[in-house]
């Protein structure tokens, strides 16, 4: 490669350690003389891309024996190579970007990706609720088109090691960045129908003619903006996941309500509003300082949760300080995600046309809700 080259993110996502996994998300595991497929989709044309893997939590190299990259039109397999070898080694704490491979694709199309794994290979860096399905079948199966295996395949929800990938296409419209907890991940949301709210604000984008816009999702589940467990918190992993994207134009922020509820889960006191409205605002001063235009969400609805402790006295009176903080400053544009799902007859509470099933998360109708909510002459 020359200096000249330029690669930007047709993919994010924002990966933790799988040793903070809570017991009610799905949990990680370990593969052994397996080939995981993965599917991710491209949010950048291009004609060469490059496969970026993470090993940042595992405590032993990461060894991949061969990975392979198909695109939708029914070529066979491109081999990702990494410094010109099949095989794969990433050292803990590293991620690695493979050499370019030749293969077309267009905006909005599908690629996946097959890692075999010969000995065995720890969850490393993991996303906990990928709402995709992922498979894993015995065996060097890397360059089939069917994965198949003598009892069937092993089926997951779950994320592994993939963290972008990059296209060789510059950016021709803006570049969104979704950052924030499970409902920008997309928890509640129907698994492999492309359902999320960032998934529905690209689809917009689309439609009113901004068609070299980006949406990126990097929404972790059960996140915390201040604290760690379940991941780097929002303020630590911020760099990471947002600032790390040379060609980012806007960043909608969106978190705190983990901060609120999880203390009863994990102990320690709840933040103070200021706390978490303070953390926000840093994110959206970072953001500005770097010429990225931030966008900061208000926290949606809680007491129609069924689990008690996320209806804890006290949780509600947070949440709103902290949507009245957001709402009265003038700095940055706010979407009112409160808004958007709050039922009408009672404001705390999640409408039921837009709720999940579990009180708290949206439905796909309640995360197009979220979508229809920002202002798209922001990111004109």
């Amino acid at each position: 490669m020359n200096g000249k080259e330029t690669w930007t993110t047709g993919y994010a996502s924002a990966l933790a350690d799988p040793a903070d996994t809570p017991p009610f998300l799905p949990q990680p595991q370990s593969f052994s003389d397996q080939t995981i497929r993965q599917a991710v989709r491209l949010r950048r044309a291009g004609s060469r891309l490059r496969l970026v893997l993470s090993n940042e939590f595992g405590p032993t190299p990461l060894v991949i024996d061969t990975a392979t990259v198909r695109g939708p039109q029914g070529e066979p397999p491109r081999t990702a190579t990494l410094r010109g070898s099949t095989r794969w080694e990433i050292p803990p704490g590293q991620t690695a970007a493979s050499d370019p491979v030749q293969l077309p694709v267009a905006a909005g199309e599908e690629i996946a990706v097959s890692c075999y794994v010969a000995g065995t290979a720890g969850p490393a860096a993991f996303l906990t609720s990928a709402q995709r399905t992922g498979h894993a079948a015995p065996g060097n199966q890397a360059d089939r088109d069917q994965l198949a295996g003598p009892d069937g395949l092993q089926s997951f929800s779950s994320l592994y090691w993939i963290t972008r990938v990059l296209t060789d296409a510059p950016a021709d419209g803006p570049v969104i960045v979704a950052f924030g907890d499970s409902f920008t991940r997309g928890d509640g949301t129907t698994i492999d129908a492309e359902q999320r709210y960032p998934d529905h604000l690209q689809a917009r984008l689309l439609t009113a003619g901004l068609g070299g816009a980006a949406v990126l999702n990097t929404g972790l589940s059960a996140n915390r903006l201040l604290l760690p467990q379940v991941g780097p918190p929002m303020t630590e992993r911020f760099t990471r996941d947002v600032l790390s994207i040379g060609e980012a134009t806007h960043v909608i922020i969106t978190g705190g309500i983990n901060d609120i509820i999880l203390p009863a889960v994990f102990g320690g006191p709840r933040p103070a509003p200021a706390a978490i409205s303070d953390g926000l605002f840093s994110l959206a001063r970072q953001a500005s300082e770097q010429g990225i235009q931030p966008v900061l969400g208000t926290l949606t609805p809680i007491l129609a949760a069924r689990v008690d402790a996320i209806r804890a006295d006290g949780n509600e009176d947070i949440r709103q300080a902290v949507n009245r903080a957001i709402t009265s400053q003038r700095e940055w544009p706010v979407a009112d995600f409160a808004a958007a799902l709050a039922d009408p007859g009672d404001p705390s509470r999640i409408a039921p046309g837009c709720d999940s099933g579990d009180g708290l998360h949206p439905s796909d109708a309640g995360a197009r809700a979220l979508a229809d909510a920002i202002d798209l002459a922001i990111f004109r």
